[in-house]
């Protein structure tokens, strides 16, 4: 018999025990390294420990401090955040790998990725590590000062169980939503001073219209305090969004997400603006009616003053 047809003989031979000891079926079948820790990470779960650069968050921060009050859900290759102010969730992509030592996830935001990390399993807990500078990995588990690091200690929960278990965030406070009031036909009891835009390139002020203030006020502004700063979104349809973005959690909100505060709606009427808030994560405002002077606006700054006197600066973010 001729070399050529001895080998394919053989290789046919070969091929068919292979497939005797081990069918098709079974080995598609066969869950992956990848799909098995997918398992494991599978469900809800409740943030109960959280270190940034070097420092503990409290619980009882964490519980309004964090999205969704620290509860977070993991399915599949998704991270789902609740938004206990308008009810939608924000997610983030995430890959693992299971065969790295230590075990190795990244965080992504679509194709951005904002965080990368390890993580392992510990009685039951699932500890993350992660740094918000993508080119530098954890080695180990820790986020000491100034490290650009978060710990974050993780377990699992039953979201319908009443049980909490002990030392864990409570759930996020659930809002009150409401109708709000007609607000083209709201007129404030004091009309204010008529703004002024400051245009590019040292032209002088002149009085604008609250049609070309409201024009301009579309966007996101970014207004700087002691604990970190707030992003407040005008959407062109007349409502709002604001998200916290807390100091001492710059690593986690960088990789994750902030944390919502409040919604509603607004307008400008007689040189104010008039917000009104229909849900809110904070006690006490929910329902509450805002009218600040607008004193001033321009394509990267808004100032504006309470009825106290009050003056706030925000920057244009976008």
């Amino acid at each position: 018999m001729h070399a050529s047809r001895i080998l394919a003989l053989s290789l046919t031979m070969f091929g068919c025990l292979v497939l005797m000891l081990f069918p098709v079926s079974a080995i598609a079948q066969t869950p992956s390294a990848v799909d098995t820790e997918l398992e494991r990470v599978r469900g809800n779960w409740r943030v109960v420990e959280l270190v940034e650069n070097g420092q503990e968050i409290p619980d009882e921060q964490m519980q309004y401090w964090l999205p969704g009050g620290g509860n977070l859900e993991i399915v599949d290759y998704t991270i789902l955040f609740s938004d206990p102010v308008g009810g939608s969730k924000t997610t983030r992509e995430f890959r693992i790998d299971p065969t790295s030592y230590p075990k190795r996830i990244t965080i992504k935001n679509k194709d951005t990725e904002t965080g990368k990390g390890i993580y392992k399993f510990d009685e039951g807990k699932l500890v993350v590590c992660f740094s918000r500078d993508v080119s530098k990995v954890p080695t180990e588990f820790g986020a000491p000062k100034d490290s650009a690091r978060a710990l974050v200690v993780m377990e699992k929960y039953e979201p319908n169980n009443s049980a909490t278990p002990k030392g864990a965030p409570r759930p996020a406070p659930k809002p009150v939503h409401d109708n709000p009031p007609d607000m083209s036909q709201w007129q404030s009891a004091k009309p204010a001073p008529p703004p002024a835009v400051v245009p590019g390139g040292g032209v002088t002020s002149r009085v604008l219209t609250d049609a070309e203030v409201r024009e301009m006020t579309v966007g996101t502004w970014r207004m700087t305090d002691t604990e970190g700063s707030v992003d407040i979104t005008y959407n062109v349809d007349g409502t709002f969004q604001t998200y916290r973005y807390y100091q001492m959690l710059q690593n986690f909100q960088s990789v994750f997400v902030p944390t919502p505060i409040s919604s509603g709606t607004w307008m400008i009427s007689n040189g104010r603006l008039i917000t009104h808030v229909t849900a809110s994560s904070r006690v006490g405002l929910t329902n509450q009616t805002l009218t600040p002077a607008v004193r001033s606006i321009s394509q990267t700054d808004l100032i504006l003053v309470d009825n106290f006197g009050r003056v706030s600066r925000s920057v244009r973010v976008r």
